[in-house]
């Protein structure tokens, strides 16, 4: 399974608005997230709508206005984004559970075995790390950096 740059964007947007979720700043808006995180403008408005359908956003009107995630993020995993935008997690139709696609040997079949484990392992780890999670990551490893930096002579 390969994440598009539609994917990827999406990604990167809901971690910036976990971040502003976790600093007491729940509505962001569209132009703040575009310049930080360099996603032109109308593509993440086209992103944000399809993570709102798929009732992972909150969005907010008029002055003040902007996106929100509609849970906190420890309650947001990264396979529940990844499905809103790229569809189900299987390499394969036939090891899909939301969009299954039959064949005539399938319960014969050692490729099939094989996707369906593929299947699991991706979805085991997307489906068990929230977008709290991943901004833990990524403080983790902003610290770590800084401080073997400040070791330098």
């Amino acid at each position: 399974m390969k994440i598009s740059k539609k994917g990827e964007y999406a990604l990167k947007a809901m971690i910036e608005l976990a971040v502003n979720y976790d600093k007491g700043e729940p509505v962001t808006l569209i132009n703040e997230v575009a310049k930080r995180k360099a996603i032109p403008q109308k593509y993440l408005e086209q992103i944000l709508l399809s993570l709102k359908r798929a009732g992972l956003l909150d969005a907010k009107r008029g002055v003040g206005g902007g996106y929100s995630l509609s849970s906190p993020p420890e309650k947001i995993s990264l396979g529940q984004i990844i499905r809103a935008i790229e569809g189900p997690l299987a390499p394969m139709g036939c090891a899909s559970i939301s969009a299954h696609v039959s064949c005539p040997d399938e319960s014969l079949c050692g490729l099939n075995s094989v996707m369906l484990e593929v299947r699991e392992a991706i979805s085991g780890i997307l489906d068990n790390t929230s977008l709290k999670d991943l901004v833990k990551r990524t403080a983790d490893l902003v610290e770590k950096r800084n401080n073997i930096s400040s070791y330098a002579i």
